[in-house]
């Protein structure tokens, strides 16, 4: 019997299983063969995160080196935004943006089209969004945090446009584990799925027109989207061990005592 002091895990009615149990079927991190070559601190997000189907690795890997495209965080901001982890729906925006180098016939252009109409995405200019380009640290903090709530005072845009939004994630908990220098360049395939999965557990805020200041709400962009807690207790009960009762609990089932 042991204690874990924090786990993830998807409430569905009443029953709450261990974020390694997050979706059946789902290709697990751990099957990919670069597994050993994620950094150690990402290794939750890129669990839950590949778990959830969010984010997915190819026969080669997870590959957490590699950089990742601007369209690439738009399909995941889709995902996590919507629920939509299986793209049933992504189709239907495909002509909802009105950048110039965003074809509807291009496979990011649903996800770039819910993104723009909903204010999560920026163009690099008023026509153009530049889907191929390597998307940054900053860059993909700012897509997130107006997922989150955030930029309704337009605080992500400007000259120091940066600075505030790295103050922000820095505030909510949400770079913990990421460098500024991590930041400032092109952002590698781990680091977005650290600076995602971390934004998505905080509470979403509300903005106030009159105050031009935000107030957190009671759930979270992973709550809303995708039922997904993050819970801290003590388990009492699994399949091994059971501390109040004779009986063990069937496979893949555990209990754990919360404080409140």
């Amino acid at each position: 019997m042991r204690n874990l002091k924090k786990f993830l895990a998807l409430v569905m009615a009443m029953v709450m299983a261990f974020s390694l149990m997050l979706s059946a079927g789902a290709v697990d991190y751990k099957d990919y063969p670069d597994k050993d070559s994620i950094t150690e601190e990402f290794k939750e997000a890129v669990q839950v995160l590949t778990g959830l189907k969010v984010f997915q690795g190819d026969e080669g890997g997870f590959r957490p080196g590699d950089t990742i495209t601007r369209a690439e965080v738009a399909a995941l901001i889709y995902r996590l935004a919507t629920g939509d982890v299986d793209d049933n729906r992504a189709g239907a925006y495909a002509n909802y943006g009105n950048f110039a180098d965003v074809a509807e016939s291009d496979w990011f252009a649903g996800y770039v089209g819910y993104c723009a109409n909903a204010g999560y995405i920026k163009g690099k200019t008023t026509t153009t969004f530049a889907p191929y380009e390597k998307v940054t640290g900053y860059e993909a903090l700012a897509m997130i945090l107006r997922a989150v709530g955030y930029d309704k005072n337009g605080e992500f845009t400007g000259s120091n446009w940066q600075i505030r939004t790295a103050s922000i994630a820095n505030q909510r908990g949400i770079t913990k584990n990421v460098t500024e220098g991590m930041l400032g360049q092109a952002a590698t395939r781990e680091t977005v799925a650290e600076i995602l999965f971390r934004a998505i557990l905080v509470n979403q805020v509300d903005f106030n027109a009159n105050t031009l200041s935000y107030t957190e709400k009671a759930t979270s962009l992973g709550y809303d989207s995708l039922k997904l807690e993050e819970i801290e207790g003590v388990i009492t009960a699994n399949e091994y061990a059971d501390l109040n009762e004779d009986d063990t609990l069937p496979d893949g089932r555990t209990e754990m005592l919360v404080d409140g």
